[in-house]
């Protein structure tokens, strides 16, 4: 994979970056921007990942979703593995430019199921809220059953959670 030949432009001015129309984002220490998924129809948040350079620019573009692995180190696009793909809608970027929103369809697996986002099998990453408990917190399935089998769909690919 590699991105089209353009580069952003540099940061020049506090105007520049907050009321321009130049492409100029923010890039932490280690190279990477935060970046939102949600889906386009249902706003529903899908994932949080992290983009490089490279990952940003082919977003832009392909219009289909990148990112930056850091358990993995290295470029990934949604749904190679999978097969499913994040078809980006729109891609928004906060006012300092340091955090990406991609508006996002979805693409079903390719053994069947449903459309999701997240490799545990759930549609959305965020498949759990955090409860008060008497004995402290705790965390509460807010998704009833899984959009689809990851082993099905990953097999003995490895699992990028890191402990």
């Amino acid at each position: 994979m590699k991105a089209e030949n353009w580069n952003f432009e540099s940061r020049q001015s506090v105007e520049q970056v907050e009321e321009g129309n130049e492409l100029a984002p923010k890039f932490d220490a280690s190279g990477l921007i935060p970046c939102i998924t949600r889906h386009a129809e249902s706003q529903e948040i899908l994932m949080f990942a992290y983009m490089n350079d490279e990952a940003l620019k082919l977003s832009v573009n392909t219009m289909l979703a990148h990112y930056w692995s850091r358990s993995r180190q290295k470029l990934w696009k949604k749904g190679e593995t999978s097969g499913m793909s994040q078809e980006i809608q729109r891609i928004l970027i906060d006012d300092d430019q340091d955090c990406i929103i991609l508006e996002v369809t979805l693409s079903q697996p390719d053994v069947g199921g449903e459309e999701a986002s997240c490799h545990v099998g759930y549609r959305s990453c965020f498949y759990r809220e955090i409860i008060r408990s008497d004995s402290g917190p705790k965390l509460n399935f807010i998704e009833s059953k899984k959009s689809f089998d990851p082993v099905a769909v990953y097999g003995d690919t490895p699992n990028p959670t890191q402990l």
